[in-house]
């Protein structure tokens, strides 16, 4: 079997498909050392080609470089601010040039069909209909995970609790330096909806990831199990995540507070 066999039936079972618009989080050292067993001769670059030739000219596909650098105060260069958020995703922000968002803390790379309105936006929160969770949700295109749990990749869980101002959090704004694509230094703004710590509120969202196992709208390599890869369509996600919240349902599912225990 050729790899590229192997990771095409691999990104097929977790229901990812050619020419889709996916926004993929991603830890591949599982897949990486399956990849060796096999005896594959390959690097980090091969998959990462791999998965930019899969999803197409035609699909789009988002990898998120997320760096919370900027949070602690240091300095956010778009062009080498790296992201840590893996060594595939690192690669592929590497890949992508000046396929970049704005954000200094929740950056996306993006390959293929480019919204490149999207890359052009500034000064917007994280998690609002500025970002990329609102052109994934908007564009009918899917969130795709390879072997993490919601609890560390399920970012898109914060835009549904900004759509919603959810009163678990509030808006935070960042101060710091920004050095951009013109290698031009700015003092900007970055706002996060972020939770109230000091109430007590952690995220906490196992109990989301069931309830989007139990009605089969995640698709993947095994049914509660976070191990390969799955994927779920963002609309769907957003509206199971939104009856949550309106039937104030969300304690103990999308967040905990520490406080009430």
């Amino acid at each position: 079997m050729e790899i590229s066999n192997y990771l095409n039936n691999f990104f097929l079972k977790g229901n990812i498909c050619k020419g889709d618009r996916v926004l993929l989080h991603s830890d591949i050292s599982i897949l990486y050392k399956n990849l060796k067993k096999e005896k594959f001769k390959f690097t980090i670059d091969d998959i990462a080609d791999f998965l930019i030739n899969y999803i197409g000219d035609k699909g789009t596909l988002i990898i998120p470089t997320f760096n919370f650098n900027f949070c602690k105060g240091e300095t956010f260069l778009i062009n080498n601010t790296v992201s840590q958020m893996g060594v595939l995703s690192e690669k592929l922000r590497i890949k992508a040039n000046k396929n970049r968002s704005w954000h200094p803390v929740y950056s996306f790379v993006i390959f293929g069909s480019t919204p490149k309105e999207y890359l052009k936006k500034k000064n917007y929160s994280a998690y609002s209909k500025d970002s990329l969770f609102h052109w994934i949700t908007e564009s009918d295109g899917k969130i795709g995970i390879i072997d993490l749990p919601d609890q560390k990749s399920m970012t898109y869980y914060h835009y549904v609790e900004e759509c919603m101002n959810v009163n678990w959090r509030y808006m935070k704004s960042f101060w710091g330096d920004y050095i951009d694509f013109n290698n031009k230094t700015q003092k900007i703004e970055a706002k996060i909806f972020v939770r109230k710590i000091n109430k007590g509120i952690k995220t906490k969202v196992e109990e989301m990831e069931k309830i989007l196992w139990s009605k089969d709208l995640y698709q993947g390599h095994k049914k509660y199990s976070y191990a390969g890869c799955r994927s779920i369509r963002a609309k769907n996600l957003k509206f199971e995540v939104e009856k949550i919240i309106k039937d104030n349902k969300a304690l103990g599912v999308l967040y905990e507070n520490e406080k009430i225990y």
